[in-house]
């Protein structure tokens, strides 16, 4: 994502791009994550959405027989775009983040409206612990599909994270508002419940917590968080003493 080198289309042709694609791993089969070669820190590909407007301008003027191409082989650029979202999910689950940010920074060129690139955008700087950013994408996203309970629990995380870390996104009311909606939306979404737990214990609210980590838990146990779980154990004993 950095220097002007023709960044849409790889030294190899585009059909080799396609052929890139890899599966999903299950949880059982789970590899480790790849190693990424190094790659330029000042190449704009690799910058979420291009790094600025003027760069992304400049990339579209460039990117003709990229347009081209995918006219060719996609019923239109949002099905491109779906394409190259649902690669940067895949590379981003196997740990390569450079790659899948390239991935997710193709489909928003296609499709500046595709929710999916602003998610995964911001989903990687979450993980490179750039907290700032990533709520700064995420809410690009929900601001294109305000109803999406997944991404306000996702915007939510950030802003908890940003609060822990005292930064300046750390929103917890905002927070606590979208973890409350997401869960009028869909009240068995175990991660929700897991993250409002988090929220109450930040503000000390251990009462809460232990009641929406047991929601948490009896709605699908695997979304449990045994360090958070420890913390709380820390602050308060079990209220319904399911936990030592």
């Amino acid at each position: 994502m950095k220097q002007l080198i023709y960044i849409f289309i790889l030294s190899s042709s585009f059909q080799s791009l396609l052929a890139q694609v890899q599966p999903i791993p299950l949880a059982s089969t789970k590899e480790a994550p790849k190693k990424e070669l190094a790659v330029d820190s000042q190449d704009v590909k690799y910058i979420p959405l291009f790094g600025s407007k003027k760069v992304v301008d400049e990339q579209i003027l460039k990117s003709k027989e990229f347009f081209a191409q995918c006219e060719q082989n996609f019923k239109d650029r949002a099905e491109a775009s779906k394409f190259f979202a649902e690669r940067g999910w895949e590379y981003l689950s196997e740990g390569l983040l450079d790659t899948a940010t390239y991935r997710f920074n193709l489909s928003f060129l296609l499709d500046p409206n595709n929710v999916e690139a602003y998610w995964g955008l911001g989903s990687i700087s979450y993980q490179r612990k750039n907290y700032e950013e990533s709520a700064k994408l995420l809410r690009k996203g929900l601001a294109l599909a305000p109803e999406n309970p997944t991404l306000m629990i996702d915007v939510a995380t950030v802003q908890l994270a940003c609060f822990k870390e005292q930064k300046k996104c750390d929103d917890i009311d905002d927070a606590l508002m979208l973890l409350e909606k997401s869960l009028k939306i869909d009240s068995t979404n175990a991660n929700g419940w897991l993250k409002y737990a988090i929220a109450e214990f930040q503000l000390e609210h251990y009462d809460k917590a232990w009641e929406y980590f047991h929601k948490c838990r009896i709605l699908d146990i695997t979304f449990l968080d045994m360090n958070f779980l420890q913390e709380l154990i820390a602050k308060k004993e079990d209220p319904l003493g399911v936990f030592k």
